[in-house]
């Protein structure tokens, strides 16, 4: 069993995988795609450089790991596995439509790149942002990462269409009501969110504190936790924007798969019977 890649990640992005038939000149055997996405899992868990990646492993090289990881992200894999799993989730009752909930969390680029931008909150230093959108339960729907100076209610638009993206291919195009805090209340934001016929639970501008958000929104934030899990994202490394936010999907991928793993190993040792006898 692979320690890092579970079955029901592994199912998700293997029929997504691009193809590539055997060399008519022969050369090395390839290394199995499932042996290098352990591998990729393991830098991003761990926070290695790719090239510190041990071979005693068993999943190949760090640079075949790396190539591997940027031909997969610039195919889109991880995108399309993680809606393939939010749909799964859906259809198992796992995700709550009702309220969506959206926070973002600034971090440390040392790279810099035109993905990131001078961090107002680290004496400008530069930076990356990274916008998450989850259903009331946590379970992570819409992640993207921009430059840290963008203020939270530009990439509304962007997290909304994605939103409706990932939702689209389940149950409904939209949740009843989205969530946030008074960074996105200002009033083109809200209106934007009413015009998606989404009811506006934004905390508006200006609005005392003590109005009780924290107390339903935590879960955001308990998703921003788990991310933090993944060594690797705590620090922006990547030169471009692309390998960044194929990390980040690949993230949310293992966030979903573990849920749904989860949730089956409920379903396994339930006895419906044992609490009776």
């Amino acid at each position: 069993m692979d320690p890092l890649v579970s079955d029901d990640l592994w199912n998700a992005i293997a029929p997504l995988l691009p193809a590539h038939p055997p060399s008519p000149q022969g050369g090395r055997r390839r290394v199995p795609d499932r042996l290098c996405l352990n591998g990729i899992a393991f830098v991003l868990r761990e926070g290695l450089r790719w090239q510190s990646l041990p071979t005693e492993l068993g999943w190949g090289s760090g640079s075949t790991c790396y190539r591997r990881f940027a031909e997969w992200t610039a195919a889109g894999v991880c995108e399309a596995a993680h809606v393939s799993l939010v749909t799964a989730l859906g259809q198992r009752g796992l995700v709550s439509a009702d309220r969506a909930v959206v926070d973002s969390s600034c971090l440390r680029a040392l790279r810099g790149g035109a993905h990131t931008g001078p961090n107002p909150t680290d004496r400008a230093k530069s930076g990356c942002k990274r916008h998450l959108i989850t259903d009331a339960n946590g379970i992570p729907l819409v992640v993207q990462t921009g430059p840290a100076n963008r203020r939270d209610e530009q990439w509304l638009p962007c997290l909304l269409w994605w939103l409706w993206v990932v939702l689209g291919y389940g149950w409904r195009r939209r949740p009843a009501a989205l969530q946030a805090d008074r960074g996105y209340g200002f009033p083109w934001s809200i209106a934007l969110v009413l015009a998606w016929g989404i009811r506006s639970l934004l905390a508006v501008r200006g609005t005392p504190h003590g109005s009780g958000l924290g107390r339903t929104r935590f879960v955001v934030e308990r998703t921003h936790s788990w991310f933090g899990h993944y060594r690797r994202l705590l620090v922006c490394y990547e030169r471009t924007g692309a390998h960044y936010q194929g990390l980040y999907q690949l993230a949310a991928c293992a966030i979903c798969a573990k849920r749904l793993q989860q949730t089956q190993q409920a379903a396994d040792n339930w006895q419906p019977f044992a609490q009776a006898a």
